[in-house]
């Protein structure tokens, strides 16, 4: 008796696994499941490790897939007292990206820091204007102006004051 085994190439199959796999992990991540986002992601890396791939442009894109799973692993970690249910806030009608505010933040930035700007901004100019916003829009302004006036030790002018003062109501 003879026992012939062929198998079927591992790369195609691999692959509808992986897509599969990627499916589920983004339907845990977008649900805020996290113990299934672990069991996926350990699922992918064991996958990854384990298929032997027949071309070596396959066995780059395992490595590559090995690479990024490990390095959002180590996201996932970092910032793992602070999930986003991301479900629950779309159905809620709340913004679930930044994409819209980063893209005009650049869009200015970029404008002003064009050389062509006749008024352009220093890279250190442009980060102690984006300090002072957000200072303004947090609502500590003079809270932070004091801590520097007090390191300074000068005292802060009362027109500078009534600046600072309504800077922070426009910010409100």
């Amino acid at each position: 008796m003879s026992w012939h085994c062929s198998f079927a190439p591992t790369g195609p199959a691999t692959k509808n696994l992986l897509a599969a796999d990627v499916g589920k992990l983004r339907w845990c991540i977008w649900r805020n499941t996290l113990a299934k986002v672990d069991k996926k992601l350990s699922q992918i890396l064991l996958m990854c490790r384990i298929v032997v791939s027949e071309t070596d442009s396959f066995k780059r894109g395992l490595e590559h897939i090995d690479y990024r799973v490990r390095e959002f692993i180590s996201y996932v970690l970092r910032n793992w007292a602070k999930p986003v249910d991301y479900g629950r806030r779309y159905r809620k009608g709340l913004s679930i990206s930044s994409a819209m505010a980063e893209s005009a933040v650049n869009q200015v930035i970029n404008a002003r820091m064009c050389k062509r700007q006749q008024m352009r901004w220093t890279p250190r100019g442009a980060h102690l204007l984006v300090q002072v916003r957000c200072a303004a829009l947090n609502g500590d302004i003079l809270e932070k102006w004091k801590a520097q006036e007090k390191a300074a030790m000068e005292p802060i002018d009362s027109e500078v004051q009534q600046f600072l003062g309504r800077v922070q109501l426009a910010a409100a």
